[in-house]
C-alpha cells in the first residue's frame, strides 16, 4: 500500500501527496517530503513527524517536535500504526492531515512547492493620479555639470581624514551599542516568551490531570460489588498521580531540568493508564458475568503428598471438557501427581469427580474432563479470531482466593461463588497477555474476556511486588491448539 496525505487545515490546505518511499518526513523545513507552510503553520517544527512503512502497514512517530503529534485527537507516544482515514495533527493547533492507504497502482504525487509571491520593480512603475492605472515613471531631469573646484590644501586634507576616521569610529560604536541593546532586548523577549509558554503548558497539563482525577472519582463512585478491584486500582492510580505531581513541583522548584522531564513523562503515562481504567469502568461487566459465569468452576486437587490446593477451570464442551493451568494439575515443576480431582461449578453445591486429560508443552495450560455429568454443561465458546490491543478493557471470572473466599450457603448446602474483576490490557504479545488495573492475585485458570464477552486468554500468574495489579495470561490460540491436539471440538 502507498501513503496518501491530504492537508485539511493550515497554510497548505488542499495539498494532496502520494508516497511510495519507505520513509516520509513532514515539517516546516523545505527539504521535508511534505513541507508545511513556514510562516503560517507555526505550531509545526522544522522536522516534526516521520511516517514509515512497516511491512504492509504504515506507522507514524513524532520526530522530537516542540508541540507534539496527535493521532485522532490522542497524543502520540512512541510508534502508532495508521489505519485508513486516520487523522494526524502536527501540534495541538497545527495543520490536520488525513491519511489514506491507497493501492500501489496509484501514481506517486509530490506535494506542490510553495509558490513565491510575484515581485515587481517598484522603481519602474508609478500610479498616475486620477487615472487608477500604472504608468512608467518619468525620467529624472539631466544632472547639471559640477563647477570646477580647486584641490584642497594640506591642512584641509588632514582635517578631512581625521573627521572621516572619527566618523567611522562613531558609526562602529553606534552599531555595537545597537547590537548589544538589540541582543539583550531579544534575549529578554525570548526569555519572557519561554516562561509564558512553560506557564501555559503547566496550566494545561494541570487542568488535564484535574479533569482525569475528577472523572476517576466519578468512576469509583459508580463501581461496587464485584468491581471493587477496579475501584481499588483507580484509587491507587490516583495516589500515584498525586505523588508524581508533588515530586514534579519539587523538581521544578529546584530547577532540575532532567528530573522535570522524567517526571512529566511518568505523569503523562500514569494519567493515560487512569484514563484507560475509566474506560474499563464503563463496560457492562455484569452482562459478561451473567453470560459466562455458569461455565466457571472451582477445581480441587489432592496431591499424593496429601496437600490440597484449589484453582479455577472453565468448560469448553457441553460434555464436560474443561481448561485450567498446567501448574494447577501438575505443580509448578510439572512433576507432582494428583490423587484426586474434583470440580464444583459456580452457584452449585454439586461436587463432581474429574480426570486429567492432557497438558500443553507450549503454555501453562491443561485439560480435564468431568465424570458422570448429567445433561449439558454451560460452556465458554472459543472465538475463531480475536484481536487484542493495549488499552482494551477485560473481565476476569474465577476464584482468586480459592476456598478462603466468602461462600454463600443455601440451607446446609455450600455454594461456591466466583469473583468478577476488571482491568485493561497493557501488553499484547503472541504468547502473553499482560493485564493491569485490578487487585486480584491468584485465580490460576480463570478465563479472561473482552468487552463483548469473547474469550481472550487464561490467567496463569502475576508480577511479583505489583500487589496483584499486574497479571499474565495465556492467549486463546494456545487453548485452541490444545483442544485440537486432543481432537476435541469446543462449543460453538
Amino acid at each position: 500500500m502507498k501513503l496518501q496525505i491530504t492537508v485539511l487545515t493550515g497554510g497548505r490546505t488542499g495539498v494532496t501527496a502520494v508516497f511510495s518511499q519507505a520513509q516520509v518526513s513532514a515539517g516546516r523545513h523545505p527539504a521535508s517530503d511534505l513541507p508545511l507552510h513556514a510562516d503560517e503553520d507555526l505550531d509545526v517544527s522544522a522536522r516534526h513527524a516521520l511516517f514509515a512503512r512497516s511491512g504492509t502497514r504504515w506507522v507514524v512517530r513524532d520526530a522530537g517536535s516542540r508541540n507534539g503529534t496527535l493521532v485522532n485527537g490522542h497524543p502520540l507516544r512512541g510508534e502508532t500504526t495508521l489505519d485508513d482515514t486516520d487523522q494526524v495533527r502536527l501540534g495541538k493547533s497545527g495543520p490536520l492531515l488525513e491519511i489514506r492507504l491507497v493501492a500501489d497502482s496509484v501514481a506517486d504525487r509530490k506535494p506542490e512547492s510553495l509558490a513565491a509571491a510575484p515581485r515587481t520593480d517598484a522603481g519602474a512603475l508609478r500610479r498616475t493620479e486620477g487615472v487608477g492605472h500604472l504608468a512608467p515613471e518619468a525620467p529624472p531631469p539631466p544632472a547639471r555639470p559640477a563647477p570646477p573646484s580647486r584641490a584642497p590644501s594640506t591642512t584641509q586634507r588632514i582635517r578631512i581624514e581625521v573627521g572621516r576616521q572619527t566618523r567611522s569610529l562613531r558609526i562602529l560604536a553606534g552599531v555595537l551599542v545597537l547590537v548589544i541593546a538589540g541582543g539583550g532586548g531579544y534575549w529578554l523577549f525570548e526569555r519572557r516568551q519561554q516562561t509564558a509558554e512553560r506557564e501555559r503548558e503547566r496550566a494545561e497539563f494541570q487542568a488535564r490531570i484535574d479533569s482525569i482525577i475528577a472523572a476517576s472519582n466519578a468512576s469509583i463512585t459508580s463501581l461496587r460489588g464485584e468491581m471493587e478491584g477496579l475501584a481499588t486500582a483507580l484509587r491507587q492510580s490516583q495516589g500515584h498521580v498525586q505523588t508524581l505531581q508533588s515530586d514534579l513541583a519539587s523538581a521544578e522548584a529546584t530547577g532540575s531540568t532532567r528530573e522535570v522531564s522524567r517526571l512529566r513523562r511518568e505523569l503523562a503515562s500514569a494519567t493515560q493508564a487512569m484514563t484507560l481504567q475509566q474506560a474499563a469502568a464503563r463496560v457492562d461487566f455484569q452482562a459478561i458475568y451473567r453470560a459466562r459465569n455458569a461455565a466457571v468452576a472451582m477445581i480441587w486437587v489432592e496431591f499424593e503428598d496429601g496437600a490440597v490446593e484449589t484453582g479455577t477451570a472453565f468448560a469448553v464442551t457441553s460434555d464436560g471438557v474443561m481448561i485450567t493451568n498446567r501448574h494447577v494439575l501438575f505443580g509448578a515443576d510439572g512433576r507432582r501427581r494428583s490423587r484426586r480431582l474434583a470440580v464444583q461449578f459456580s452457584n452449585s453445591s454439586q461436587v463432581w469427580r474429574a480426570t486429567a486429560l492432557a497438558r500443553s508443552n507450549d503454555a501453562d495450560l491443561a485439560a480435564l474432563r468431568v465424570e458422570g455429568i448429567v445433561g449439558r454443561v454451560p460452556t465458554v465458546p472459543l472465538p475463531a479470531r480475536v484481536e487484542t490491543r493495549p488499552g482494551d478493557p477485560v473481565a476476569v471470572i474465577g476464584f482468586p482466593l480459592g476456598a478462603d473466599l466468602p461462600m454463600r450457603s443455601q440451607g446446609e448446602q455450600n455454594l461456591v461463588r466466583t469473583t468478577l474483576t476488571a482491568g485493561t490490557v497493557s501488553k499484547a504479545l503472541r504468547d502473553l497477555l499482560q493485564i493491569d488495573g485490578y487487585g486480584a492475585p491468584g485465580a490460576s485458570g480463570s478465563p479472561i474476556f473482552d468487552a463483548s464477552g469473547a474469550l481472550l486468554g487464561v490467567l496463569y500468574g502475576g508480577e511479583p511486588g505489583s500487589n496483584g495489579r499486574i497479571v499474565y495470561a495465556v492467549p486463546v490460540p494456545y487453548v485452541t491448539a490444545l483442544l485440537r491436539d486432543l481432537n476435541v471440538a469446543s462449543a460453538p
